[in-house]
């Protein structure tokens, strides 16, 4: 079945699902990923277990010990796609946890609509309708966290690579010097 969304907020512009046909970037997943603050929020409102804390850098440190045992040391060619080869699983999984989301909340929201229609026409099976409305919701929530873990991994994994890439040494991340750099701030420790 078709189904044609619309921009947020706008009641004449399609949007073109283009992570259904584009190829899984860095870029593609930051584009669809699903907001931090949505995904704690929607985990708290459905009591889900939400154990982001430090994923990131826990998949940063894990995939820069990888690239050191696995990955060859010599800058070439050989280098470079071995080290596509680390994120690109991951970029894959990330992109398609978050088609899923996607999905599973717009299954949910039409579950919700013909609810609400049934409520308003007073129809018969509103109490079925209410229940598959629930159990989508559920699903959908559980996803969009499923979603955030694999966008959280990938993100952290992004940076082991793109340390490699650039020839640097892995370090952890210092969140205050990056925060600092990215508006221009002077940090002192």
């Amino acid at each position: 079945m078709m189904r044609i969304e619309l921009l947020p907020g706008l009641i004449n512009v399609i949007r073109f699902p283009v992570e259904r046909r584009a190829r899984p970037t860095l870029d593609l997943l930051r584009e669809i990923a699903p907001d931090s603050r949505e995904v704690g929020n929607v985990a708290e409102a459905f009591g889900l277990n939400y154990p982001v804390v430090d994923l990131r850098e826990a998949s940063d440190a894990s995939t820069a010990e990888y690239i050191r045992e696995h990955v060859p040391s010599e800058p070439d060619e050989v280098r470079q796609a071995a080290l596509q080869r680390v994120l690109a699983p991951l970029l894959t999984q990330a992109v398609a946890a978050c088609r899923d989301a996607h999905d599973a909340a717009v299954a949910a929201g039409e579950a919700h609509q013909q609810l609400v229609l049934a409520q308003i026409e007073d129809g018969f099976g509103i109490e079925a309708l209410g229940q598959r409305a629930d159990a989508l919701s559920e699903r959908a929530a559980a996803l969009l966290v499923q979603a955030h873990l694999c966008t959280e991994e990938a993100e952290g994994a992004a940076r082991a690579v793109r340390i490699a890439v650039q020839g640097g040494t892995w370090a952890p991340a210092d969140r205050n010097a990056e925060f600092a750099e990215a508006f221009g701030l002077a940090w002192k420790a």
